[in-house]
């Protein structure tokens, strides 16, 4: 993804208090998508470090040690490999298992780890559908990336662990905060989203889901982000793992889409 960095007004994006008078320790840079994850949309100085705090203690850092583990951890073998030979090594990948025996103890090079990791599917956002889906998962699906390597064996597998909840949160944050950098909240009526990440609701999928229809978008980034109108509301695709899709037409698929607010 290309650098930028975005300014907001000088308040919280969470929270929206007012940081004028705040030390400089009080107030941290928002990194839109993680740096974990590649992510390079900063908002400077977009967070008080209490509501950063919060964020990353209530979903974001299970989601990046659970759904986004392996993704997460073949990035720092990548950026591993691109610094040399000299530089300290990435910290340990997610254990791996041959066919169906169900243990994960098979000991791999770092060249013949598997680059492929999955990442769940939601049904659409509640409001898009006037469907309460509150903050249970239902019926998910999964798809499928290939981080650009080759797997010794097509029948090895990584050990990889979903939990309800924290990925979805992610999305919402990721959605918000790229809708509030780009648009400022004169643009929409972010009161319901802010809720939902400051812990005031618990109906994330209501806001969360994957689009109905097919988006057609490009391939070119590592993660792509669109505004959309959706009737009387705004959303965020999310597309995470734009060029890693491992489909036939993968500008053909369906990312994930956050309801933001309605459109003012």
């Amino acid at each position: 993804m290309r650098q930028h960095d975005y300014r907001l007004d000088g308040r919280c994006v969470y929270c929206r208090t007012d940081m004028s008078g705040y030390a400089a320790d009080e107030v941290t840079d928002e990194h839109i998508i993680p740096r974990a994850l590649n992510g390079t949309l900063v908002i400077r100085n977009g967070a008080c470090a209490e509501c950063a705090r919060l964020s990353n203690k209530n979903y974001e850092a299970a989601a990046l040690n659970s759904d986004l583990l392996v993704p997460r951890r073949l990035l720092e073998l990548k950026a591993s490999r691109r610094r040399g030979k000299n530089q300290s090594a990435p910290r340990p990948l997610p254990p791996v298992a041959l066919g169906d025996c169900g243990v994960f103890d098979l000991d791999l090079a770092r060249e013949d780890y598997p680059q492929f990791f999955s990442l769940v599917v939601f049904q659409p956002a509640g409001l898009l559908i006037g469907v309460d889906r509150g903050g249970d998962l239902q019926n998910p699906s999964f798809q499928s990336f290939n981080l650009g390597g080759k797997s010794r064996d097509s029948d090895v597998t990584t050990k990889h662990t979903m939990i309800n909840g924290p990925f979805a949160m992610m999305l919402a944050k990721i959605a918000y905060c790229y809708a509030t950098a780009k648009w400022g909240e004169s643009f929409f009526d972010a009161k319901d989203i802010r809720d939902l990440l400051l812990g005031r609701r618990n109906d994330v999928y209501n806001f969360v889901g994957n689009t109905e229809s097919p988006e057609r978008l490009t391939t070119r980034i590592l993660h792509g982000l669109y505004v959309r109108h959706r009737g009387e509301w705004l959303t965020v695709l999310v597309h995470l793992f734009a060029s890693c899709h491992d489909t036939k037409d993968s500008s053909d698929c369906h990312p994930y889409e956050v309801v933001v607010g309605r459109a003012l």
